[in-house]
C-alpha cells in the first residue's frame, strides 16, 4: 500500500482551504438590507445629522459587525496584523494603524473591506454606504 493513499491530494486541501477563507466574510452578517446601495442621505456625514464621522459611534459598528468574527484572536484571520477585540480604543489603534489621511481611497483598511487582497473577500463594496462611513471618516483625519 503506497503511502500516498493517506494523504489528501494537494488540490482537495486547497479547495478547503480557499472555501474557509471565502466564507469567512459572510459569517453572521445576515441578510443584505434593501436599501444596502443607496447612498446615505446625510452625505456620508455619520449618523450623527451630518456631522463629522465617529469611530465609536459609526466606524466601530461596522467592524465589529463586518469583521470581527474572523479578525479576532483564535478567528479565521486571528494570525494577521488586524485584530479587534470589541475594547474601542483598542480597536481604533489597530484600525488607524491602517489608514492613510493623506490618501484615503489608498487606505489599506479600505482595500481590504472591499475585497482587495482579502481572503475573506468583499465585506463593505465601494458602493456601499458602509464603505463610504470608512471613507468619510478617514477622509476626515480618522478621529477617534
Amino acid at each position: 500500500m503506497s503511502s500516498d493513499s493517506r494523504i489528501p491530494p494537494l488540490a482537495a486541501v486547497l479547495t478547503a482551504a480557499v472555501a474557509l477563507l471565502v466564507g469567512c466574510a459572510d459569517f453572521e452578517r445576515g441578510p443584505v438590507a434593501a436599501d444596502a446601495g443607496a447612498l446615505p442621505v446625510d452625505g456620508g456625514g455619520g449618523g450623527d445629522g451630518g456631522g463629522a464621522v465617529s469611530f465609536e459611534t459609526d466606524v466601530h459598528p461596522l467592524l465589529t459587525t463586518g469583521c470581527q468574527g474572523c479578525h479576532r484572536s483564535g478567528g479565521a484571520a486571528g494570525s494577521t496584523s488586524f485584530l479587534l477585540t470589541g475594547d474601542v480604543e483598542a480597536d481604533y489603534a489597530a484600525a488607524v494603524s491602517l489608514t492613510d489621511t493623506s490618501n484615503p481611497s489608498a487606505s489599506r483598511l479600505l482595500r481590504k473591506a472591499s475585497g482587495a487582497g482579502h481572503g475573506g473577500g468583499a465585506v463593505y463594496g465601494a458602493d456601499t454606504p458602509e464603505y463610504q462611513t470608512l471613507l468619510s471618516w478617514i477622509s476626515g483625519g480618522a478621529q477617534p
